[in-house]
């Protein structure tokens, strides 16, 4: 299963930053019980996608090093030690939904919401993150080209801007085609949002029925 291909591709993305953002919140004003039962909710829903596990588990030891920080400052200041694993494992939960964002939504997810759904404002928005986007990866071609011929920063960078004025018109073109082309051919999928608001919705069933 490819990442387009998964449920949790098809979701709408506003939607699912959103929701993500309610989830951190949630999760980080809950109590550790209530935070436990999220936590093993929302890993048992990525089972839709397993290779998340994957990202998150590379992810988780990168950072290695800041969780042995945190708890050489938490011996030094004397913080005791239970609450030092509750604020990991906030940390490694946060983690989770970042890679759950990153891992499902690209640009393309985000420019293929449907045009009468988008204000003028958004279209322009969406357009400039589009562009934006494709004309990155030439402005690092063009300067990386160009430090090697003339060895002086400030040239070099003039000379990458001055090429990457006479792309523009082609980066137009590419992304208004782009956005036309996910205007027509991607469709949402209703139960891939059904699916979206059940990893909201049961985090706020945990706090509501044992805040009674």
């Amino acid at each position: 299963m490819t990442r387009k291909d998964n449920i949790l591709s098809q979701q709408n993305p506003i939607l699912k930053v959103f929701i993500s953002i309610m989830l951190v919140i949630i999760s980080s004003i809950s109590n550790f019980n209530n935070f436990l039962m999220i936590f093993g909710f929302t890993f048992l829903y990525f089972l839709a996608f397993p290779k998340i596990y994957l990202f998150w588990f590379k992810t988780l030891l990168k950072i290695i090093p800041f969780f042995i920080s945190l708890f050489i400052f938490g011996i030094i200041f004397q913080t005791p030690f239970l609450n030092q694993c509750v604020l990991s494992a906030r940390i490694i939960y946060l983690l989770l939904i970042s890679v759950y964002l990153t891992q499902t939504t690209t640009i393309d997810s985000i420019i293929s919401v449907k045009e009468d759904q988008n204000s003028n404002f958004i279209l322009k928005f969406k357009f400039f993150i589009a562009a934006t986007v494709h004309f990155i990866p030439i402005l690092i071609t063009k300067f990386k080209y160009n430090i090697k011929t003339s060895r002086n920063l400030i040239n070099a960078v003039v000379a990458s801007m001055e090429d990457c004025l006479k792309d523009i018109h082609e980066v137009e073109l590419t992304v208004t085609e782009k956005i036309r082309v996910n205007f027509k051919s991607k469709k949402r999928s209703f139960w891939a949002d059904a699916y979206l608001l059940i990893l909201v919705v049961f985090p706020i069933l945990i706090v509501l029925i044992n805040s009674k």
